[in-house]
């Protein structure tokens, strides 16, 4: 049986913290983040926003601003790119350069882009997949 490790001293005073947040502080904290990994600045964002009605730039959706990992910052990943860890996430380096920013988008079209910039060429088989088993 392989022993469980216990969380640092620092994770556990975190975690403690987030429970105390309010909805508001926390929103804040996230959009912190997200300008921070974007290289954003608040106006940018906000253009962002505003040019896009608060929709999604690909499916045209209501974007949830409120929800947890509701909106993403998508970005063309070929223009920079930054060492990640083995979970995808940077340590502490921002993820875009801020020029290359696209759009925002929702969670499920954020992962299916990266899906079809990942594997283009399967892009024509998953549609045809789709077409046979929803006949």
């Amino acid at each position: 049986m392989r022993k469980q490790e216990q969380p640092s001293k620092r994770a556990l005073a975190t975690r403690a913290w987030r429970d105390k947040e309010t909805e508001d502080q926390r929103a804040v904290r996230v959009l912190r983040y997200t300008l921070y990994n974007h290289r954003m600045t608040m106006e940018q964002y906000t253009a962002l926003r505003l040019a896009q009605a608060d929709r999604c730039g690909a499916c045209k959706e209501p974007l949830r601003f409120g929800e947890t990992r509701a909106v993403t910052v998508d970005h063309d990943p070929r223009c920079c790119t930054y060492e990640t860890l083995s979970t995808g996430r940077t340590k502490g380096v921002p993820i875009s350069c801020g020029k290359c920013v696209r759009a925002l988008l929702c969670s499920p079209c954020n992962r299916a882009v990266g899906f079809f910039e990942r594997y283009p060429q399967r892009v024509h088989m998953w549609i045809d997949y789709l077409r046979r088993v929803n006949k």
